[in-house]
């Protein structure tokens, strides 16, 4: 289904029978869509799309840039998000909680359920593990204590916005977190609503492999989930490790060898091909929107400091993918597996193509172009719009 933009301007009637040109200053322009923001080739709707978002959510990352995102195509009925679930890596789950009720407070939507997910991977290695620590180049943080000496205090005030959770901050938060943990609502939504959940995994997979565990039949019972992770090279050879997959690869080969009706790949090498940069920037915090408020307010300064700033954009391309298939006009069929012991090879992706797979393996779509004039130009539509 194709949605076309309906814009509904609210001006008085003298002004539209005269063809008048702009209306008094300090009067207000209200703005109403019934649809999307342009032409674009939208394939979903709230209707039929319902969206979990499962990410290691903090400030002025791709995971904030991604809910911000989702939360402005739920107002504009691209899709219906029913809540978003805490992930590992990034920090501890029940920070990024704190950060991710922080933002929707900040942008008015406290109407979308946050749920606190796992912090430890399947097999409660993590940060354990020094040939992890040592792949992946970690610097062991506070927030990482707490997994290494269950009887240490973190001190989280000499963390920083960017990324981290500062105290001050976010000291004015009243809203909670959901009492049930994330696999848990996972569970009752698909159950609620089968065959239309989509599970966005923007982050490790800890808690859609949980819910799988729990629940014999929820793979089945999705709409499918879409991944951002991972380095799957075209050509059909094996791939590499990612952050986000790597830090809990038992819980991705649960997940890739579940029975979703469908699984979607934006491997990281292909998500960081789409940069953000201070023009689009400026466009998207010059709107009167919540959501521009929040970003001029936690994510502009970085820009405004150094203008010739980049920024890989990754988690936040997914969401396009699953509204805007045409958005990328490569794709193919894979069939992969995680390395999952402990040792320098830990989270490597051994893939293979259609046809040479072994029996056992589900496909996988993996998606190899994104079309970056189409994306930016639906995203800073979505994100500067003002849905009433």
């Amino acid at each position: 289904m194709k949605h076309k933009i309906s814009v509904v301007l609210a001006v008085t009637l003298a002004a539209l029978l005269a063809g008048t040109a702009p209306a008094q200053a300090g009067a207000q322009t209200t703005v109403t869509l019934e649809a999307a923001a342009s032409d674009h080739d939208v394939v979903t709707s709230a209707a039929t799309t319902k969206v979990i978002l499962d990410t290691d959510l903090r400030y002025n990352t791709d995971d904030m840039y991604t809910l911000m995102f989702l939360l402005q195509a739920d107002a504009a009925g691209y899709i219906d998000l029913l809540g978003v679930t805490t992930a590992p890596p990034g920090v501890r789950t029940e920070v990024e909680a704190q950060m991710g009720l922080s933002m929707l407070e900040k942008v008015e939507r406290t109407d979308v359920p946050l749920y606190v997910g796992q912090d430890r991977p399947l097999d409660g290695r993590w940060y354990k593990d020094s040939d992890f620590v040592e792949m992946w180049n970690l610097r062991l943080r506070d927030n990482m204590k707490a997994d290494l000496d269950p009887n240490s205090e973190v001190d989280y005030s000499s963390m920083q916005l960017g990324g981290q959770y500062d105290p001050a901050t976010h000291a004015g938060v009243t809203t909670k977190a959901q009492p049930e943990p994330a696999w848990q609502f996972m569970t009752k939504q698909v159950k609620k609503y089968p065959g239309q959940v989509t599970i966005m995994s923007i982050g490790a997979v800890t808690n859609t492999a949980l819910a799988i565990k729990h629940d014999p039949n929820f793979a089945a019972n999705t709409a499918g989930i879409y991944y951002m992770g991972g380095v799957t090279p075209e050509d059909g050879s094996n791939g590499s490790g990612s952050f986000n997959w790597g830090s809990d690869a038992t819980a991705v080969n649960v997940a890739l060898n579940a029975d979703f009706p469908k699984q979607v790949l934006i491997p990281s090498e292909i998500a960081n091909t789409v940069k953000l940069t201070k023009p689009v920037m400026d466009e998207i915090v010059a709107a009167d929107t919540p959501v521009a408020e929040l970003l001029k307010d936690v994510a502009y300064p970085v820009w405004e400091a150094n203008p010739q700033r980049v920024q890989s954009f990754w988690d936040a391309v997914t969401p396009a993918v699953l509204m805007i298939p045409s958005i990328t006009d490569r794709t193919a069929v894979r069939y992969m597996t995680l390395a999952d012991e402990p040792g320098p090879f830990l989270g490597v992706i051994r893939q293979w193509t259609e046809g040479r797979q072994p029996a056992h393996l589900n496909p996988i779509d993996v998606v190899y172009t994104v079309d970056n004039d189409e994306y930016w130009d639906f995203v800073t539509e979505i994100l500067t719009t003002n849905y009433n």
